[in-house]
């Protein structure tokens, strides 16, 4: 990372969610010349297709209903700096193409502006999504590719590099105990030992969520099983353990496990229940991203915003800060 730091030129950061892009994309900023300069960090799957481009590029005052006023944009605003773009994979190709001129000529046009606007900016893309295989569908151009995969790093998951789990877990050891004002001392070996054997199917990002879960549960100097999450320690929410053996497939992916309520063995009932268990699961392995998360689970975007309105779901729930 210190060694692409230095070349100031595009990085293409590519993993599953969970694993850190963000991370990388602020390390690779705080180590390059423009270090002093501002890091600013977008989610494009995050904004409203209305509204991307006048985030990326700025729009001016009565530029569309609602511009009460003008706006700098996000490429405007990082100027000098780092614009990192997350899941880049995401953005619709009318965008892609206005991206792509923005990214080769330093220079767009603000929304409703009759002006250019040069700005000298370092652009960090991520994705977790198959770009080549996007591009082969027509879906992702192929010299906007080729435009930010200068540099490109791939981010293993968290399960094909096991050894870095207990140094993350030290790390958050250290960031939580001084965001609770906590004094816990370490993990205990039976703990450990859960953390290590676990598959990690939400990456780092999910084991942040574990240790904060600890931090909030455990009342004692090191945290123990009984602090972990029953995910973790391989049982299901009745609290018995899960029809699997294991929560992992052959493939390292977590198995949703779902235990059955014998006193209630009406069909209906038990099938709405998975479906809402579900859909839970899925969302919280992808953040509460709902394009991801429709994506992967093989279901239709207007089926899965109709399933979480029947069971009470919202998607902003399960999502947090960082990448």
């Amino acid at each position: 990372i210190n060694k692409l730091a230095q070349v100031d030129t595009s990085v293409l950061i590519r993993g599953e969610s969970g694993t850190g892009k963000e991370l990388v994309a602020k390390a690779i900023h705080m180590n390059g010349p423009r270090k002093d300069e501002r890091f600013v960090a977008v989610n494009c799957s995050a904004i409203p297709e209305a509204l991307i481009e006048s985030e990326f590029f700025g729009h001016e005052k009565g530029a569309f209903t609602g511009a009460d006023g003008r706006k700098i944009g996000k490429f405007q605003y990082a100027d000098g700096g780092t614009l990192f773009l997350d899941e880049i994979g995401d953005i619709s190709p009318a965008l892609q193409v206005k991206l792509l001129r923005a990214l080769q000529e330093q220079r767009f046009t603000p929304v409703g502006a009759n002006r250019e606007v040069e700005v000298n900016v370092r652009i960090v893309a991520a994705t977790n999504r198959n770009l080549e295989e996007m591009i082969k569908k027509g879906e992702f151009r192929e010299d906007l590719f080729y435009r930010l995969n200068v540099l490109p790093i791939f981010l293993p998951p968290l399960r094909e590099r096991k050894d870095d789990v207990l140094a993350l877990v030290e790390h958050f050891l250290q960031k939580f105990n001084g965001t609770y004002g906590a004094k816990i001392q370490g993990v205990a070996d039976e703990a450990r030992e859960l953390l290590m054997k676990y598959n990690w199917p939400g990456n780092i990002r999910e084991l942040e969520n574990v240790m904060e879960h600890a931090f909030v549960i455990e009342s004692g100097a090191r945290i123990t099983p009984a602090s972990l999450p029953d995910s973790i320690r391989g049982l299901s929410r009745s609290g018995k353990s899960a029809v699997a053996s294991d929560n992992q497939g052959a493939d390292g992916k977590e198995n949703i496990s779902y235990a059955i309520n014998l006193n209630n063995l009406d069909f209906q009932n038990q099938k709405e229940e998975f479906e809402k268990h579900f859909i839970i699961s899925a969302l919280k392995v992808f953040n509460g991203r709902i394009n991801q998360t429709a994506l992967h689970a093989n279901i239709p975007k207007k089926t899965l915003l109709r399933k979480l309105e029947k069971y009470g779901l919202t998607a902003k729930d399960y999502q947090d800060d960082g990448d």
